[in-house]
This record gives structure tokens, C-alpha cells and sequence, in this order.
């Protein structure tokens, strides 16, 4: 891993770890999380309730502190200019899946913030679309490796079909009214 990136994830984990202020919904998001981490805990899981009206400026300030976060990883995600055409092929790849996952838990963010989820679903959704972007990182990897057209194709087109049930998630949950919570049918939360 390129050494600037693990000195900007260094950076953002300590930011997280110092903003006191998030103290109050430190139990129910884990504010770092990589893409490779393994499921949420059981007590952030199993977390049905959702976001008060005190909570949600706590997520805001959250996300302000991620998006900075992001800005300065990404600035160490350029191909560089002397890798050849395959290599230059395979980073743009990896930096595709990277950046479609962490805009996918960026939008997840924004419904935790609308009060359209639970803290429990953001964090089971935010490990199933991380752990799908991993899964595809590494079948893509490991294609190139084994040079394997077929399997790099499979790869992408696998990563393809899982955006795709992503924003049918996502465009449903858009539709959703806040604090409702879907369990075989409707309840509303008062």
C-alpha cells in the first residue's frame, strides 16, 4: 500500500478518535472502517433505533470529517504516469471499485442522516457493499495475476450486477419515509 495513503488512513483515524464531540453516537457508527474490515459488532448490528434530532448534526459533522478524509486519500490514488498500459488498466480498476464503494456508503450516510435507516441497517449495508468491493478488488487482482480474461471480465461484470442491486437499494430507501422501519410489511415508528 502506497505509504501516503496509510499515513492519510493514520490521520483520519486519529481525527476520528479526537473529535469528543461524537462521543454521543460513538456506540452506534464505527467511524473508521476500511474497505477489508470484517462485520460491525453485534451491538452497532443488532442497533434498531434510529438517529435522534440531537444525533443528526453528530452524523453531519461525521461525514464533513470523512469527506476530508477521502479528499486526502484520493490524492494519493493516481495512476502514475510510468506505469504501462496493463498496470495504468488494473490501479484505474481498483480506484473505480474503491471510489463507487465509498460513494455508495456516502449515500448510505445521508439516509442514516434522514432518519430513513437504522444504525443497525447502515452498518450491516455499509459491511455488504464493503465486503462486495473487496470480494471484486481481489477476484480482479488475482485474474490479472492468473491472466485471465474471462475471470477479469466475470469480475467487473459481478461488480456490475452488484451496483445495480445497490441502486435499486439505494432508490428504494430514497422513497422510504423517515422512521419507518420495513419488517414484512410497514411500521410506522411515532
Amino acid at each position: 500500500m502506497n505509504s501516503g495513503i496509510v499515513t492519510a488512513d493514520e490521520e483520519c483515524k486519529s481525527e476520528m478518535l479526537a473529535a469528543a464531540d461524537l462521543d454521543p453516537i460513538r456506540n452506534k457508527v464505527e467511524f473508521y472502517k476500511q474497505l477489508s474490515d470484517g462485520p460491525p459488532p453485534f451491538e452497532i448490528a443488532s442497533n434498531d433505533t434510529f438517529p435522534t434530532d440531537k444525533e443528526r448534526p453528530l452524523i453531519a459533522e461525521w461525514s464533513a470529517i470523512r469527506d476530508s478524509c477521502l479528499k486526502r486519500q484520493g490524492a494519493f490514488l493516481e495512476v502514475p504516469t510510468s506505469a504501462n498500459a496493463q498496470l495504468a488498466g488494473v490501479l484505474q480498476q481498483e480506484v473505480s471499485i474503491f471510489k463507487e464503494a465509498t460513494a455508495n456508503i456516502g449515500e448510505l450516510i445521508v439516509s442514516l442522516y434522514q432518519q430513513k435507516l437504522t444504525y443497525g441497517e447502515f452498518a450491516q449495508k455499509r459491511y455488504w457493499i464493503s465486503s462486495q468491493a473487496s470480494a471484486a478488488e481481489l477476484a480482479y487482482r488475482q485474474s490479472v495475476l492468473d491472466r485471465d480474461e474471462q475471470r477479469r471480465l466475470q469480475a467487473q461484470q459481478q461488480f456490475a450486477t452488484t451496483l445495480a442491486a445497490w441502486g435499486n437499494y439505494i432508490q428504494a430507501l430514497e422513497s422510504r419515509q423517515p422512521l419507518t422501519v420495513y419488517i414484512n410489511g410497514t411500521i410506522r415508528v411515532q
